[in-house]
């Protein structure tokens, strides 16, 4: 980089995208704000190189851990795990896979592994960006922790260890202030993380309030064993390991892949007539037969891989009561609770037998209305969708009306 350019940082910020500048070594300052929701709408960039941040929306983070120490397998590791957790990058869109060593040892490594969702027209600033980075990584962290902060709107969070990004992740959150739904995400992404072995410490807990230090984050006082902090959100610095995240124009990749398209099928209308001459001459049954073998020797060595992912998913499956919140008893009963209908009353639970795929629900009514309402809501209600209802007519006793209502999970669904 040339010393005399000044480095140009387009930042997510709170509410929108702010623009950062400053020579190379030297601190960056806040140029301008902008309210744009697409950096792609932003105007009268400072002259210099910019380098774009992505949004933490942008990027799908997975940490995990490797058996090797060899530096030259770590990209192929990390294609392979993103892979296998059903994370793949689009091929026809840039680099759009990196990888950061977190911990190493002589046997051993943990590496985040962090995969780019392709830009979409408007998402890239107006001036083509020199570098690239995302945004976990441009604020300074010291120790082991979770920072939260807000962009464009939304509270988002990151696992730091010795002050590098471990894991990150954009949440639905959007009120003013954190809460104890924000506080949730973050124990389950700790969870979760723990039952792959990726061991989460939390040191220090940072709120990077949009407020400063007069933010209130009580919401998340003893969620924690720590204390937490609450302070403006760190001025972003050029992270001192470079980032290989490169997004290519999807459109200009579109004409060359079209360009290639009809290279290959002149290409193939040539080797057709050379099949031909081949089979002519009798080459072509050996040339099948040498291409059968490579196929079955491929097939077999990509076995153990088969078997690993069948047994993973399985194991993930047997989890799935754990991590999964739909699976939840207390959640499936308050989801239950929410489509009685009003006033609060007419409907009475007396019995609720809830399991991982099946629903069975006993109670009373004085009148047979509500028990229809009840019955409908329950039918049409989203949070409850992967079961299947049916519900008897209800009976009629001497002190009002009395219902049961079964749900099940059908075989065919996972």
């Amino acid at each position: 980089m040339n010393q005399k350019t000044e480095m140009v940082m387009v930042l997510p910020g709170v509410t929108g995208w702010e623009i950062w500048a400053g020579l190379p070594g030297a601190p960056l300052e806040l140029r301008t704000t902008s309210e744009q929701a697409n950096a792609g709408g932003i105007v009268d960039l400072p002259a210099g190189d910019v380098m774009h941040v992505f949004r933490v929306r942008d990027a799908t983070v997975m940490p995990f851990k490797t058996n090797t120490a060899d530096e030259s397998l770590f990209e192929d590791v990390a294609q392979m795990h993103c892979e296998r957790m059903g994370v793949k990058a689009d091929p026809f869109a840039g680099q759009l896979l990196d990888f950061f060593v977190t911990e190493k040892t002589e046997e051993s490594a943990a590496i985040t592994a962090v995969v780019l969702r392709a830009p979409e027209e408007g998402q890239l600033p107006p001036r083509s960006p020199k570098f690239f980075d995302y945004s976990p990584r441009v604020y300074p962290f010291v120790g082991n922790g979770v920072a939260l902060w807000k962009e464009l709107g939304h509270w988002v969070f990151a696992f730091y260890r010795s002050g590098q990004m471990l894991y990150a992740q954009s949440t639905a959150n959007d009120e003013a202030l954190p809460d104890a739904n924000l506080a949730r995400d973050i124990w389950l992404a700790m969870k979760q993380l723990g039952f792959q072995g990726i061991s989460v410490v939390i040191d220090s807990v940072m709120v990077w309030h949009p407020d400063g230090e007069q933010g209130d984050a009580s919401a998340l006082a003893g969620v924690f064993e720590v204390p937490v902090q609450v302070a403006a959100r760190p001025d972003p610095v050029v992270p001192s390991t470079e980032c290989r995240l490169l997004p290519a124009d999807v459109f200009a990749e579109r004409r060359a892949a079209q360009k290639r398209k009809q290279v290959i099928t002149a290409l193939g209308s040539i080797a057709a007539v050379l099949v031909l001459f081949l089979l002519w001459a009798g080459w072509g049954v050996l040339a099948e037969m040498r291409e059968t073998n490579q196929l079955k020797a491929q097939a077999l060595a990509m076995q153990p891989e088969r078997d690993a992912y069948s047994r993973h998913k399985s194991k993930w499956r047997e989890l799935a009561p754990l991590v999964e919140e739909d699976q939840w008893p207390v959640e499936t009963l308050y989801r239950i609770t929410k489509c009685m209908p009003m006033p609060k009353g007419v409907i009475r639970l007396r019995e609720a037998n809830i399991g991982n795929n099946e629903i069975r629900i006993k109670g009373e009514a004085n009148q047979s209305p509500p028990i229809g309402q009840f019955s409908y809501a329950i039918n049409k209600s989203a949070e409850l969708s992967r079961f299947k209802f049916t519900a008897p007519p209800p009976s009629n006793t001497a002190k009002g009306w009395t219902f049961e209502i079964q749900g099940a999970v059908p075989q065919d669904q996972p």
